[in-house]
């Protein structure tokens, strides 16, 4: 699944809420709770406080539950804003986007933060 502006502006930065992509994708697939639940083995009411915000999942939990999702559990992660996405798996419009941003926020960085800076320029001329 692909969540258009993943990469686009200040996305990456924000974390989304791991339990709303859950319970939108179960929707979407369509699945209940219980059926999750019954696929997953985590628990009705542990994948409802996931779904409403109240828990945090752990990676396993995660890992059980986004199989049947439909995702693996890194592009979970991505989707959530926990991880940066690998990108070799860009297109080129996306690695553009992630180019001109990358410079943005390379002339907004302080002259003296020498190893932001070096982390920048790696990614800008990584492919």
């Amino acid at each position: 699944m692909c969540w258009p502006g993943l990469i686009v502006g200040n996305q990456m930065s924000n974390n989304v809420n791991i339990g709303k992509i859950i319970k939108e994708q179960r929707k979407n697939i369509p699945l209940s709770l219980n059926q999750l639940s019954r696929l997953s083995g985590v628990s009705v009411s542990h994948l409802g406080r996931i779904e409403q915000g109240q828990r945090q999942p752990s990676t396993r939990t995660l890992q059980k539950i986004a199989k049947h999702l439909g995702f693996d559990l890194y592009e979970l992660l991505v989707i959530a804003g926990h991880l940066l996405p690998d990108p070799s798996t860009f297109s080129e419009e996306q690695r553009d986007k992630l180019r001109v941003e990358l410079n943005t926020l390379l002339e907004r960085v302080a002259t003296g933060s020498i190893r932001i800076k070096e982390i920048i320029n790696r990614l800008l001329l990584s492919k």
